[in-house]
């Protein structure tokens, strides 16, 4: 692998392809590409750390990071960490964040798990996934974790060791077992082993979790790459959280390959306050070549574009969540920069489509498919089976094959393939996820399967309601959802931030609907109210939490029927998709009307059942 070829259009793909995948890995396990990058770029930069925007930066060379990645991994084998071993962690960004993925992917299987949930999801997790090793911020953290450690390590009795990391003195220190390593032969794994567990943060229930091989994150370390346009000498700003694949690869692993240098901004990223307001200062300082972040970060820079911007910057990668097209063409309209989407899913290692960095661009879509991905939209019956392969510019649900995707969710292995007569042999990863392909091969994700609009009898596409109230001006973000209907199943709700802070809520929110609804084709797409809200609820990486946001609906709904204010209805997801609604209410009558809309009233603590 000597660097990234060109990437202009469709029929670049065809080209890389011609040769095989192995000419272009830049390594067949983590460990490889680590070693392969400290050989290739030595004594440049690879990794800036930024306490705040204006600290003297803590830098890391290459072969810093092979240096202490190589040390992190005696250090866990030290402590009896294994191939099979899983070492998880509750981490913001750190400077010794990655060093530590990379190091425990070599010693055995890193778990980085959100340290935002509460600590019976994180002790399931690590029950669940058989963790050995925890190693977490300590007292000196901002995210409550070690409030948060007596109750985990209570739950998850088989831990054996857990470690801190990032604090200066104290106890189990990941950083003196680091320091007093004496380094031996270690073994090496193999490209089918497992590098790391992802955990998916699924709507319902527990997150599953995903195993991705060290195949799988080397094939994903030059398709990110080759997808981003990502150069040697490339300076990419980081504010993505580094416990989803998409910051630990795209932040981590893609730039390490590539001979970029990473700038992680601060522990929070793009949830400190201080580094958005700063965004655009900082990265003039660094003289960043490329930008990333979600739809929600995009939207939040674009309004503090300042009037010159860095001239050497080459694009925004958008990814996380679908940019809407409206969006994509204000955002360049106001910084001058082109937007290149990617789309692709953790059970993919991240990305199966990227608009081509050196081609095209096209308001609302992903691109096309990347070299050695199969994609294909199909056609499936109420039920669920597949009734026909679509045409092009058909929209269906999307299936996928390809280097990157994983073997199976841990303990469900055949949970989301499907094989079928009208597919190539083989199974195939339904990724959940409508959209079509047009005559150019370029793809356009419509929305989740699971996100349509059940009104009667009409599946409504939330996007096509959340496209026209893009347009309007005073609208910052939109985000449709189905609210419970006893008559017709669900009826559509958008929800609204405004692009100015204004007095007049009830007036602009009774004017949206009449200037959005036009533009909706669908007349039973049509939304009769807007909800406008001061933020959008989102998930840990940055999406719009669409499940945050149906909950909200079936509290209106609820409140509506029971005639009861809202603050008085409560709301939480269950198992298999269904609301449980929580209110002050007689059972018996308020359960039968609830059901009517396809809620269920939570047994035990409503007037009438103490």
């Amino acid at each position: 692998m000597t660097g990234w070829p060109r990437f202009a259009a469709p029929d670049d793909v065809a080209a890389v392809e011609a040769m095989p995948l192995s000419h272009w890995l830049p390594g067949e396990t983590l460990p490889d590409i680590v070693a392969n990058s400290a050989d290739r770029f030595g004594d440049t930069l690879a990794q800036r750390f930024l306490v705040t925007p204006d600290a003297v930066p803590l830098d890391r060379t290459f072969q810093d990071v092979a240096d202490r990645t190589r040390r992190v991994a005696h250090a866990l084998y030290g402590l009896g960490v294994t191939r099979k071993s899983v070492v998880a962690s509750l981490l913001p960004a750190l400077p010794d964040t990655l060093p530590l993925a990379w190091g425990a992917a070599w010693a055995g299987i890193y778990m980085p798990i959100n340290p935002f949930l509460e600590p019976a999801a994180i002790a399931a997790m690590l029950v669940r996934a058989s963790a050995t090793v925890l190693i977490a911020e300590g007292t000196a953290g901002t995210q409550g974790v070690a409030e948060k450690l007596p109750a985990i390590r209570a739950q998850a009795p088989d831990l054996e060791h857990v470690l801190t990391l990032g604090e200066r003195r104290g106890p189990d220190r990941l950083e003196d077992a680091v320091d007093a390593v004496s380094e031996r032969d270690l073994p090496l794994p193999k490209p089918s082993d497992t590098a790391a567990y992802f955990h998916t943060g699924g709507t319902t229930g527990l997150p599953k979790i995903a195993p991705l091989s060290h195949a799988n994150l080397a094939f994903m370390a030059f398709l990110a790459g080759y997808g981003g346009g990502m150069r040697a000498g490339d300076v990419i700003p980081c504010g993505m959280p580094l416990f989803h694949v998409g910051g630990l690869v795209f932040g981590g692993l893609a730039p390490l390959a590539a001979g970029a240098a990473t700038v992680q901004l601060g522990r929070a990223g793009f949830r400190d306050p201080a580094f958005m307001d700063r965004f655009w200062d900082v990265v003039a300082a660094e003289h960043a070549t490329l930008l990333f972040g979600p739809p929600t970060v995009a939207r939040a820079v674009m309004e503090r574009t300042p009037q010159t911007r860095s001239p050497q910057i080459r694009h925004w990668v958008s990814s996380a969540a679908a940019l809407p097209a409206e969006t994509h063409r204000r955002f360049t309209a106001k910084t001058g920069l082109p937007v290149k989407e990617a789309w692709g899913l953790t059970e993919a290692s991240l990305v199966l489509t990227f608009t081509p960095p050196d081609g095209e661009g096209r308001a609302g879509s992903v691109g096309p498919r990347l070299p050695y991905c199969d994609l294909v939209a199909v056609r499936k019956s109420p039920t669920g089976e597949i009734e026909g392969v679509c045409e092009a510019g058909e929209p269906g649900v999307i299936l996928a094959r390809s280097p990157g995707v994983f073997d199976g969710y841990l303990g469900q292995p055949d949970i989301g393939f499907v094989t079928s007569e009208y597919l190539e042999p083989g199974r195939w990863l339904d990724t959940g996820d409508m959209g079509y392909r047009d005559e150019d091969g370029y793809w356009t994700i419509t929305g989740r399967a699971k996100d349509l609009i059940m009104r009667g009898g009409h599946n409504i596409d939330p996007r096509v309601i959340e496209d026209a109230f893009h347009a309007l001006p005073e609208v910052a973000s939109a985000a449709a959802v189905g609210k419970p209907d006893a008559r017709l199943g669900e009826v559509p709700l958008v929800f609204v931030t405004l692009s100015d802070a204004s007095n007049n809520k009830a007036e602009i929110a009774a004017n949206l609907c009449t200037a959005a609804n036009p533009n909706i084709a669908e007349r039973a797409a049509r939304p009769k109210n807007a909800v406008i809200l001061p933020a959008m609820p989102l998930t840990a990486v940055g999406k719009i939490d669409k499940a945050a946001l149906r909950r909200q609906a079936a509290r209106m709904a609820t409140a509506e029927a029971l005639n009861l204010p809202l603050e008085k209805v409560r709301a939480k997801d269950q198992a298999g998709g269904q609301i449980l609604i929580e209110a002050d209410v007689a059972a018996g009558q308020a359960a039968a009307t609830l059901a009517e809309m396809g809620l269920a009233l939570l047994p035990g603590r409503n007037r009438g059942d103490r």
